[in-house]
């Protein structure tokens, strides 16, 4: 039995896969108990297999009928109690916009040799992993080629670090009709950078390149959107082995990835045409969501500041509260721009990414070591990847965290690489060694971020695994609680003065509490001449509402009692709190005026994110706007 390095090396990183792995399967599988109303975002790729084992290229779950008979059924106000959740409408059917790759290569597949269908959140995993194995077995090689000094348990460091800063123990967390095609396309790219690595360092040999083609046009069937990058890896295919030009391109592997690849992108547009009459329609036109698609500017270069801004730079706001980072608050978008989705700057949150920069500075200055020719190629090929992914991602109308993954596919091979170079070529002196350190230690945190993100993203793991996310939440937020109790902060009902200027045309959010996509309101609303409402929301849902409020002199003094006007469930704060009261503070919701009090119970609320809530006070607010004149914390 072989027991040198290169074997202990092999089960370090198998076992750093396997670790990878499970979570991976830990992360998708927590959203099973949702998977029971057949118009949640968990089932449309499994519609979509059925409906190709039964011949067709539209999902199985036929349209509500009063969704057919509605004057205009693409209204998303009166779509709203009929729509599969961001299907495509078309001739009476549902699609999907989405790349059909996922249901033809794993569902369709899976069901025709079991005679069972597969779960969409399997499907999620099975991809993840597989990407991983790709990946991981790409960094094994690349190590052994380049980087033989770096140990067995460094490199299933890499490998979990790498993990990690592909964003997936985020994006894995909600495994529903977006994330699919995502993590799908990330599985096809590893798989096609890894055949383009094995094609340079064989010589060209043609079966790499015919395997380059492959993956790529199943990359292509995921997300039509890696189009520029799957051909960008086509043309890198060409560059000459050596001096010579044209004369030393291995030119049968090329052709055969470029054919295989068009042959995809071909098949892609009959796909289209067979669906929905036209070539380059790929049903977001006919998209049922909760905007109007057709009034909907996708793509502009004005959105393109703002989006690397998101993507790149924003920082987290950040809580004392568990997971303590939460979605940035954007501000100032564009004209037209839709909305964004728990955005975190990849700069603060995955610092580690960094060392790609280190890889590509080791590599130009071995220009011309023709043995470090395919590791240069690879290198280019990822960065080339995830700038083209950029350009098409920064001009979208809309940002959201699952793209964090797409964007960074190519990048991510690169930090891999980054990670080896620091490992092991800075040694010897103690600048090289700091250095090294500092990797090192971005790595770590980018690791430890991630999970924090993982865990505060839309709420799902509170949701999902209540157990675990209490037990992590209720012992991290211990120095929390110290620090409130040593600043005398206090939680409890506010007292708030409001004042109305003049008329009110529209709603206006007095308080605020929570995260972008987790947003607790106290809004005031018009309710007729001289008259306002007053209405506590989570997001979009109404939990309590009053009964118009005359506004004598533009003054009104209540009292608002919140469940997110306190810690949340898992703090320290309700070990002080008596069990018999706990219940009621957590679910109770009180609106009182001086001539009425209105009151609910519900367990909609989101966690607070702050000590105290968002108070809109005059100089926070546009002139002639409602306002909080004063806010006090009272005991409850």
């Amino acid at each position: 039995m072989t027991t040198g390095p290169a074997a202990r090396g092999g089960a370090a990183a198998v076992a750093a896969f396997l670790l990878c792995a499970g979570a991976t399967f830990w992360l998708t599988g927590g959203v099973k108990p949702f998977e029971h109303s057949p118009m949640n975002p968990w089932h449309h790729y499994e519609y979509l297999a059925e409906g190709f084992v039964q011949g067709h290229t539209f999902l199985s779950l036929e349209p509500d009928a009063a969704l057919l008979r509605l004057p205009d059924p693409y209204d998303p106000t009166a779509n709203l109690p009929y729509r599969l959740w961001d299907a495509s409408l078309y001739a009476g059917k549902y699609y999907l916009y989405y790349g059909p790759t996922p249901a033809l290569v794993l569902m369709v597949p899976w069901r025709l040799l079991t005679g069972h269908g597969m779960a969409q959140r399997t499907a999620v995993a099975v991809f993840a992993v597989l990407a991983l194995a790709f990946l991981g077995r790409l960094i094994w090689e690349v190590r052994r080629r380049f980087f033989p000094e770096v140990g067995a348990w460094a490199l299933a460091a890499v490998i979990l670090v790498t993990f990690h800063a592909s964003w997936l123990p985020v994006t894995l967390r909600r495994p529903g009709v977006w994330e699919l095609p995502i993590v799908a396309a990330e599985a096809c790219l590893w798989a096609a950078l890894y055949f383009f690595w094995r094609f340079r360092e064989s010589g060209g040999r043609p079966l790499w390149g015919a395997a380059t083609g492959a993956a790529l046009a199943l990359l292509m069937g995921s997300r039509v959107t890696s189009l520029f990058g799957a051909g960008a890896v086509v043309l890198l295919l060409l560059v000459p082995f050596g001096p010579g030009g044209l004369r030393a391109v291995r030119w049968r592997g090329p052709l055969l990835a470029a054919a295989l690849a068009a042959l995809g992108g071909v098949a892609l547009l009959f796909y289209n045409h067979a669906r929905f009459g036209r070539w380059a329609e790929f049903g977001q036109s006919y998209q049922l969501w909760g905007m109007d698609e057709r009034h909907v500017r996708h793509f502009d270069p004005a959105y393109i500041a703002a989006n690397a801004h998101l993507y790149l730079s924003a920082l987290p706001a950040l809580s004392p509260f568990f997971p303590f980072l939460r979605a940035t608050w954007p501000t100032d978008l564009p004209s037209g721009y839709i909305a964004t989705e728990e955005m975190q700057g990849i700069l603060f949150v995955m610092p580690v990414h960094l060392a790609g920069l280190l890889a590509l500075a080791w590599i130009s200055r071995r220009k011309g070591d023709s043995a470090t020719a395919p590791l240069r190629l690879l290198l280019i090929a990822g960065a080339v990847v995830s700038f083209l992914a950029a350009a098409v991602l920064f001009c979208f109308a809309g940002a959201c965290s699952r793209y964090v993954t797409e964007l960074l596919e190519g990048w991510t091979v690169v930090t891999a690489v980054g990670l080896l170079v620091a490992t092991a070529r800075l040694t010897g002196s103690p600048r090289r060694r700091a250095a090294r350190g500092l990797v090192w230690a971005a790595a770590a945190w980018s690791v430890a971020a991630v999970w924090l993100a993982s865990a505060g993203f839309r709420g799902f793991m509170a949701m999902t695994e209540p157990r675990t996310y209490a037990a992590a939440a209720h012992l991290l937020d211990y120095p929390s609680w110290w620090w409130a109790q040593a600043h005398g902060a206090r939680f409890g009902p506010l007292d708030l003065d409001l004042k109305v200027p003049g008329p009110v045309a529209e709603e206006s959010a007095l308080v605020a509490s929570g995260a972008p996509s987790m947003r607790n309101q106290l809004l005031l609303a018009p309710a007729g001449p001289g008259r306002v409402k007053l209405l506590v929301v989570a997001n979009l849902r109404v939990i309590l509402e009053t009964d118009p409020i005359a506004v004598p002199n533009g003054t009104l003094h209540l009292r608002l009692s919140a469940p997110w006007l306190y810690p949340p469930a898992a703090h320290p704060y309700w070990d002080t709190v008596p069990p018999a009261e706990r219940a009621d503070r957590r679910e109770h919701f009180i609106l009182a005026l001086p001539t009425a009090t209105f009151e609910a119970h519900s367990s909609r609320a989101f966690d607070s994110a702050a000590f105290a809530p968002l108070v809109s006070l005059r100089e926070t607010v546009p002139p002639g706007a409602p306002f909080v004149a004063a806010a006090t914390t009272v005991a409850p």
